[in-house]
This record gives structure tokens, C-alpha cells and sequence, in this order.
């Protein structure tokens, strides 16, 4: 049996329930506490999904700093140090990624009724980082620590929510959230026009198409935000300074210079797919794994 929920991106017309929405027969508007099935896979689905995407996140962290290698030896650096090292600093995402994934749905209805759809995405991208930024910088300090010892003597606490690199990261997020709130719905229905059909496949493949295209917009943020948190003398210098070596971070990791042109380098297609494999992994994952749930809760 299909479910029909209404939210902000479609007042006015019925819409397939998607994970990480308000749940079936919630109010058209305004925040409604979720029900089983969706506290499960946020307080319990979120945190294994990002603990198992924890060497995707590692790959991307260690590539903010080295434009030289392909992602296959990213990924083999990541797991230099054995199989478990691909997991270094996971579990303190983990931890945040309960919150962080319950912000993601009833959070975002609940701004989206007063401040609107794009008011909704900041504000939720906004949460988001006060929960998550603290952690994730402190995987990102630690898995540099893995590939070069002793450039962090203390990395960041992973329960503080601000420091170097939090407008970066909001930035990186409002256009994640976006993808998850407002790519994923024209997405599915194009495959389905191209299809034929409306399924769960469909779906699944519209959730993903959108999740690659906001990892595709976020990659050079992410990097941004990467190169930051990972290079300690960044924090010392005036912010005109500051700017100047980001910008040329971004020169020397995207662009070639040969017989006096500047082209793209083989590095943007790389972040491109690293930053899919993450992104638009965990949250295909994550809205798989709700779908699934709120599927078997209904059945009971």
C-alpha cells in the first residue's frame, strides 16, 4: 500500500512518503514527533550507516592534502595500517550521527513550516553542524595524524561545535540538504518518465541520482573544508592570507597549466567520485534502510 504524506516541496498534491520526511497521516504543516520506525533508523540506522562509510569520509580528508594521487591509492593509504585503520576516528562520528540524522527529518519540517523550503534547508544544515562539525573535524585531525604523525599535538575536541573551517562546513551542508530535499523528487521523476514504471527501484535510483548531484556540488567545499581543519597554520595567518593560500589550494588541486592555459585536472573527476561514494552512499544507505522499516513497521 502506497503512503501519501504532504510537506512543503508539494502542498497541494499527494506524494510517495520519502525516508526522512515527516511520517504518513502527519500534519501538512508544522512539526509532528516521528514515529517508531523513523526514531529507529535515526537513533540506530544513522550511526552505522556513517560508521560504515567512515573510509569513504578518511579518503576524502587525506585527499584535501594530496592532488597527486588517484582515489585508489587514497583509499589504499586509507588502509595503510590494516583493515580496521579504514575506520580510524568512525566511532565519534557514529556517535553525533543520531542526532545529526533525526535533524535531517522532523527538524527540517519543523523549520520549513515557518521559515519555508530554503529557510528550512539552512536552518537544518545550520543544526547539522552544531552537532556533527566537532566530530567530523576531529576524524578529519586524527586520520591526518594516521598518514603524518605529530601534525596535530591535540586534536579538536569532538564535542566542541565551533572552530576553524564552521562556515565552510554549513556552506557544504546546505547544499547536501538541498540535494536530499529538493533533487531527489525530480530525479526519480525522471527516471520514471524515461522508465515507464514507479517502483521502489526507481525511487532508489532518484534518491541516489540526487545524492550524486549535491556530492557533485559539495566535493570542492568539502576539500575547502578538508584543507582547513587539516593544516594547523591556517589558524595563524591574517584572513587575507588565509584566503589567498585557500584559493591557491583550489588552483593547485584543480587546475593544469600547459603551454600557458590553465585546464581541469584529473583531480576533479576524482573528488567527484570520492565525494559520491560518501555522500551519496550514506544517504541512499540511510533512506534505504527507513524505507525498509517504516515498510515492516507497517506490516505488523
Amino acid at each position: 500500500q502506497v503512503c501519501y504524506a504532504q510537506h512543503p516541496l508539494s502542498v497541494g498534491r499527494p506524494e510517495i512518503w520519502r525516508p526522512g520526511s515527516l511520517p504518513p497521516n502527519s500534519a501538512k504543516m508544522g512539526f509532528e514527533f516521528p514515529e517508531t520506525p523513523v526514531i529507529v533508523s535515526g537513533g540506530l540506522g544513522g550511526p552505522a550507516v556513517m560508521f560504515l562509510v567512515t573510509p569513504f569520509r578518511n579518503g576524502l580528508t587525506l585527499g584535501a592534502t594530496n592532488s597527486a594521487a588517484s582515489a585508489f591509492q587514497l583509499y589504499r593509504s586509507v588502509f595503510s595500517g590494516g583493515l580496521a585503520s579504514g575506520w580510524t576516528g568512525g566511532v565519534y562520528t557514529a556517535m553525533a550521527a543520531c542526532p545529526q540524522f533525526l535533524c535531517l527529518g522532523p527538524a527540517y519540517h519543523f523549520y520549513a513550516s515557518f521559515a519555508g523550503v530554503a529557510g528550512g534547508v539552512l536552518l537544518t544544515s545550520a543544526t547539522e553542524s552544531a552537532i556533527v562539525y566537532g566530530a567530523e573535524t576531529c576524524n578529519a585531525q586524527m586520520a591526518k595524524n594516521a598518514k603524518a604523525p605529530g601534525t596535530f599535538a591535540k586534536v579538536h575536541p569532538s564535542f566542541k561545535p565551533f572552530g576553524p573551517g564552521l562556515g565552510i562546513h554549513i556552506f557544504r551542508n546546505v547544499i547536501a540538504t538541498a540535494g536530499l530535499r529538493m533533487f531527489c523528487t525530480p530525479c526519480t521523476a525522471v527516471i520514471e518518465k524515461f522508465s515507464g514504471k514507479s517502483n521502489g527501484l526507481t525511487q532508489l535510483g532518484g534518491d541516489f541520482a540526487g545524492n550524486v548531484g549535491a556530492a557533485c556540488l559539495t566535493a570542492p567545499v568539502h576539500q575547502v573544508y578538508g584543507y582547513t581543519v587539516t593544516t594547523p597554520e591556517l589558524s595563524t595567518m591574517p584572513m587575507a592570507e588565509k584566503k589567498e593560500r585557500i584559493v591557491k589550494f583550489l588552483k593547485d588541486q584543480y587546475l593544469v597549466t600547459e603551454n600557458g592555459k590553465a585546464r581541469l585536472s584529473s583531480v576533479v573527476p576524482r573528488d567527484l567520485l570520492m565525494r559520491s561514494m560518501y555522500v551519496a552512499v550514506a544517504y541512499t544507505m540511510y533512506s534505504t534502510l527507513e524505507r525498509s522499516l517504516v515498510k515492516m513497521w507497517k506490516a505488523q
